[in-house]
């Protein structure tokens, strides 16, 4: 078998808007949008969990994170884990790992590592030995930021993507994957050069905050958020603008009104940037020849507030955190300029060893390469996803969100209320749809299973054990999406005004 090329390119904390061929009329992202009319573009792809280090591990893992452990930023993973590469590796992959990793320890299957962490710090990593080298300082130095474009973290993360590739290459290492995962548009928000004033003649949307939104939301959030009160009595956000402060029903969103927009227009110059610099690979894929056998799969970790609902951080379900940009592009292999709609962040593993020819039992998501191939639609119906202790389900038009601690959940109505402001999940009227979310939602969570432990530790015992051992043996990690697919379909059936 011909095994294509892999590159996956990561941002962190993207906005879907930031996409023009997302639907954003402002948004500045040429070389995004070029890359999605080549390939396939995913309009309802959503993270596994809108957090940094539990979607990474659900990447690596394929596994949602009740199984792998990490269900918040600060938790490890379960370690050992089987990941993806691995089995990239026994196919024959040389393995590039250039940018972030937030995911814990490294696997040996990558055989190659530029590892850096975000810019807000003075780390001894790869970037900081380059930057060093042209007398800049590591840490970012804010807005205007004094590091030139061509120097900048995702130049440097490019560039080195781009010479690792040429050595495998020329070194004849057989077929590559490359992750390319960028930092930027993470804070700090510090485009350099050209793109810190790139927006500043771009008129964004509206905010979309009501005032007492903050006060309203559920326990689990305010304490996701810094919404609640610290040890010492301060609420955590004061010294940082974080979210709007809610004092007798009112905010102070007036006052910091120019602050964020400032800081609005910093993140989408950031975002375009990152455009700027993934054209530079696919450009190079281009030149080269490879492009016609690599596959290449756009996405980011999850977005970020920018302050809708009057916060700016990740840690929730909305939209603007949850949904994430995904675009899968291999000219003359998938179809090109075709849209479909919802991906997870679990498909990913799955789709890139489906295209590698291989496969692994225990991930927890749908393979998506074949079915574009095949000219199908996605196989998944649904987005389903955790956080901490809690997990959320959307598909269409609704999406519900649970927490366990709470006994309660918030619904919206997708089509009708797409800025997420009317929480439906108390209205008698919405008390079918609700119940029936709920169950297909808690019934998805109770199924999930660590397959490949299951299997690897069915050995012996009585007649009963012996009964269900092959039972247990043909269990696959996709088990439960499948599952949850056939209930969220029936409730998608189901009429409502």
């Amino acid at each position: 078998m011909n095994r294509p090329n892999i590159v996956l390119i990561t941002t962190d904390s993207q906005r879907w808007d930031t996409l023009r061929c997302m639907g954003s009329d402002f948004a500045i992202s040429p070389h995004l949008d070029r890359l999605a009319s080549e390939g396939v573009l995913f309009e309802q792809a959503h993270t596994s969990s809108p957090v940094c280090s539990p979607a990474r591990c659900s990447l690596m893992t394929g596994l949602h994170t009740p199984i792998h452990g990490c269900i918040e930023n600060g938790i490890k993973r379960k370690h050992p884990l089987p990941m993806f590469t691995d089995l990239l590796k026994e196919q024959g992959y040389t393995n590039l790992m250039i940018g972030k990793t937030h995911f814990g320890a490294i696997p040996d299957s990558f055989d190659v590592v530029h590892e850096v962490t975000e810019k807000s710090n003075d780390a001894s990593d790869a970037y900081a030995k380059h930057i060093a080298a042209h007398g800049y300082p590591r840490k970012s130095a804010g807005v205007p930021n004094p590091v030139p474009e061509s120097l900048f973290m995702e130049a440097f993360l490019i560039d080195t993507a781009i010479g690792e590739i040429e050595r495998t290459i020329a070194e004849g290492e057989g077929p590559f994957f490359a992750f390319c995962s960028l930092v930027s548009p993470h804070e700090p928000f510090d485009p350099p050069g050209r793109f810190a004033e790139l927006y500043d003649d771009v008129e964004l949307p509206p905010i979309r905050y009501e005032e007492g939104e903050l006060s309203a939301f559920p326990q689990h959030m305010k304490r996701l958020l810094g919404l609640t009160a610290e040890p010492s009595g301060e609420p955590r956000g004061k010294k940082e603008l974080k979210h709007f402060r809610e004092q007798s029903g009112k905010s102070d969103r007036e006052e910091r009104i120019a602050e964020v927009e400032r800081i609005r227009k910093h993140y989408y110059g950031s975002a375009a940037y990152c455009d700027e610099q993934i054209g530079r690979l696919i450009a190079y894929l281009d030149k080269s020849g490879l492009r016609s056998n690599t596959l290449v799969l756009f996405t980011s970790d999850h977005g970020l507030q920018m302050f809708d609902h009057g916060f700016n951080d990740k840690h929730n379900y909305y939209d603007a955190t949850w949904r994430v940009p995904f675009i899968m592009s291999m000219p003359g292999t998938l179809p090109a300029g075709e849209k479909r709609d919802f991906a997870v962040w679990n498909d990913i593993p799955a789709t890139l060893l489906a295209a590698a020819g291989t496969s692994s039992p225990s991930i927890q998501g749908f393979d998506l390469f074949t079915p574009l191939v095949q000219g199908q639609p996605s196989p998944r119906r649904c987005a389903v996803a955790t956080l901490y202790k809690s997990a959320a389900v959307a598909i269409e038009r609704w999406k519900l969100e649970y927490y366990f601690e709470e006994k309660k959940g918030r619904l919206f109505d997708r089509l009708a209320d797409p800025e997420e402001r009317n929480d439906l999940f108390d209205r008698q009227e919405y008390g079918e749809i609700r119940h029936r979310l709920v169950e297909a939602l808690l019934n998805w969570r109770s199924d999930l299973v660590d397959v490949d432990e299951l299997i690897r530790s069915t050995s012996g015992g009585g007649p009963v054990a012996r009964r269900i051992a092959p039972h247990t043996r043909s269990m696959r990690g996709v088990d439960s999406e499948i599952r949850l697919n056939e209930a969220v379909e029936e409730i998608a059936a189901l009429r409502y005004p």
